[in-house]
């Protein structure tokens, strides 16, 4: 499969925060001929493994975030509407007229409601409203509903994906299943005895409410380091105050506080030699990533944070660049091949 159509169809799998095995079969059957193993932990993580074939081999742990922005319902109304509340970071301002799937008994598709400007209250035309004012337009009556759904049903953003000019693509959920797809691809194309030891693919659960699923996983695996893949905002017009990453220049590489100085440094050499696109992503402390978690489990797990450009993230069309994506597939067979990196951090 190509990359580009892995990242569509990895991001078009539901994983809205706390819901994340919902898609568990799929995913599963999409990328699990990959690896030599897999399963489920208690908090719900999906962790993948692709052994080398050598006995005492490092553990390589990549980790990337299943799950997905989202709502849930939060009232069933007269006339077919659905009261919502918030997952994950969705900002209401972009939600009104969204095409949305409600994950009830059975998927049925929605429309959040919006006011025509002409029926506004004079001077709230401009106003964004709160999520908990907005409503999902189902086509039923209530009746029907409460036979679909109930309070706490998963709402997701509708998949649907476009082609952009420029080698770019839209669509839901690349935060940051778009890195899995780039991780996935990456490996598909090794061999057991290319790897510099056991690769260990955590695509982990409740990053979007805190990074819970990396911290169980990670102390679960015990790897000697890590590669924490996840998205970065990339710079828009009219968009000020910090250095951002651009989408089209490849990889971001993270140096921050709190990841490994060393495995970031070697990082940029691989990149340097291959000749692989990146930038330098200056965050003195919080990565607001998984690699928050990574970096403190158990004794410390050496961690490196490379990410992917996006604009307009935590919406139903972010935007990424598929040379971006191939950059950060180049780097993930770079870092998981590299037998410099397994020598340094093995224990």
């Amino acid at each position: 499969m190509e990359l580009k159509e892995l990242i569509i169809s990895l991001s078009s799998l539901m994983s809205v925060t706390g819901n994340e095995s919902y898609s568990a079969d799929k995913l599963k059957s999409l990328i699990g001929d990959v690896f030599d193993e897999c399963y489920t932990d208690k908090i719900g993580n999906h962790i993948f493994v692709k052994r080398c074939g050598r006995e005492n081999a490092p553990k390589i742990m990549i980790d990337c975030h299943f799950d997905e922005i989202g709502m849930i319902v939060s009232d069933i109304c007269e006339g077919g509407f659905l009261k919502i509340a918030n997952i994950g970071g969705v900002d209401a301002k972009i939600l009104q007229s969204a095409e949305v799937t409600v994950y009830g008994s059975r998927e049925i598709y929605g429309v959040i409601s919006s006011t025509p400007p002409h029926l506004s209250k004079p001077g709230s035309a401009d106003k964004a409203k709160e999520i908990g004012a907005l409503m999902i337009d189902t086509g039923l009556s209530k009746e029907e509903l409460e036979e679909i759904c109930t309070i706490g049903t998963p709402i997701g953003f509708k998949p649907k994906y476009t082609e952009l000019l420029g080698g770019r693509i839209a669509g839901k959920a690349f935060d940051d299943k778009a890195c899995g797809a780039c991780a996935v691809y990456a490996l598909s194309k090794l061999s057991a005895d290319e790897l510099a030891g056991d690769v260990y693919f955590a695509f982990t659960t409740r990053e979007e409410v805190g990074g819970f699923g990396a911290a169980t996983s990670a102390y679960g695996i015990d790897p000697d380091y890590a590669l924490v893949m996840d998205v970065t905002n990339s710079w828009v017009p009219g968009v000020e105050g910090r250095k951002w990453s651009i989408i089209g220049s490849g990889v971001a590489i993270s140096v921050s506080a709190v990841t490994s100085r060393r495995l970031t440094k070697m990082t940029r050499a691989i990149c340097d030699e291959k000749k692989i696109k990146y930038t330098l992503h200056a965050e003195p402390g919080n990565t607001g990533t998984d690699a928050n978690r990574t970096g403190i489990t158990l004794g410390g797990i050496p961690t490196v944070l490379c990410s992917l450009p996006l604009r307009n993230m935590h919406t139903s069309n972010e935007v990424l660049s598929l040379d971006d994506a191939h950059a950060l597939a180049d780097l993930t067979r770079e870092i998981v091949t590299s037998e410099e990196i397994a020598e340094v951090f093995k224990r």
